[in-house]
């Protein structure tokens, strides 16, 4: 398998949305926080909350997948101006802290072992799931036991499984979050990357042949110390295997649904096929697909797009009433 032109897709596809603005100023301090999961081991997060008499609602930001501290993420905490006032919790993956210098490589040698062999989709879901179980526990007198869930790209998945099964759930927001299985979108990503470089029809098919193959191995091996592009087949088998459309079935608040039309990391046919299929599922499903946009919403030029799409979000979140 000629590994180059496949990892430089797959980065691109199983990457999390950069965001291109820079944090402002006047943020308040995350909080650092800890739990400790069922095998000892700790989960970190932290707590964006401003001080007010009035309780306030969560946003719980799922991000999608890199090996990074997401609090030392340069850009990320731009979402928060999705809703002015809210608390807004950030978890991270399995042994991962804010330790790990923040690095865009593809190719860093530097993850957390921890994080290597224990990172899936399955344990995110835990992990959000116990984080929001804490902060419930602790009686915290600022949440008004209102969330919003937002989560792009792998963190879309997380998102959905998360809303579905946290009863405070008010709004699930999902962006960059393509087809209903992520094979689709592995694929559509690799075949965007290989037509870019000018191979033949033959070779193309050729290394999408090639990279079934390693992905139906994947699956039947779930080895967590075997790796394809840096991640464990049991990290790859997790995500081949889960059902996005199951996931938003599950889910009985209102969703909103953003996606680049030219984002080439995932598929955007599949997508639009996913909302449809989950509205005649009963979902309650807003999708708005952004014309001439990639999947970090820049336009061909480079240039960013996402101020709009929190314009988007925020507004959509104004108008309900159940938030307020």
């Amino acid at each position: 398998m000629r590994t180059p032109h496949l990892r430089t897709a797959l980065i691109l596809c199983i990457s999390f949305l950069l965001i291109t603005q820079a944090v402002g100023q006047d943020q308040v301090a995350l909080q650092p926080q800890e739990v400790t999961r069922f095998d000892g081991s700790s989960i970190h997060y932290y707590i964006a909350r401003e001080d007010s008499r009035v309780p306030q609602p969560i946003v719980l930001f799922i991000h999608g997948s890199d090996c990074n501290s997401i609090a030392n993420h340069p850009r990320i905490r731009q979402f928060e101006a999705v809703m002015p006032g809210a608390a807004v919790v950030y978890v991270e993956k399995y042994g991962i802290t804010t330790s790990l210098r923040w690095s865009d490589a593809d190719d860093r040698t530097d993850c957390p072992q921890g994080y290597l062999a224990n990172n899936s989709p399955q344990q995110r879901v835990l992990d959000n799931l116990q984080v929001i179980a804490q902060i419930r526990k602790s009686g915290a007198a600022w949440w008004n036991h209102k969330l919003v869930v937002i989560g792009g790209s792998e963190g879309a998945g997380i998102a959905g499984q998360v809303a579905a099964l946290t009863p405070e759930t008010q709004r699930l927001i999902i962006f960059g979050f393509g087809a209903r299985r992520f094979e689709d979108d592995v694929l559509q990503s690799v075949r965007s990357g290989i037509q870019a470089k000018g191979l033949s029809y033959g070779a193309q098919e050729q290394q999408i042949g090639e990279l079934r193959s390693k992905l139906a191995e994947a699956s039947e091996s779930r080895d967590a110390s075997e790796f394809l592009f840096g991640y464990s087949y049991a990290w790859w088998a997790s995500m081949l295997a889960f059902d996005q459309l199951e996931a938003l079935s599950r889910v009985d608040v209102p969703v909103l649904a953003l996606q680049g039309a030219l984002d080439e990391n995932v598929s955007v046919v599949g997508a639009r096929m996913l909302v449809n299929e989950a509205r005649q599922r009963g979902c309650r499903i807003e999708y708005v697909e952004y014309a001439g946009l990639d999947h970090g919403f820049a336009d061909r030029d480079g240039h960013s797009h996402l101020h709009k799409v929190i314009a988007d979000i925020a507004v959509w979140l104004r108008q309900s009433e159940s938030l307020r």
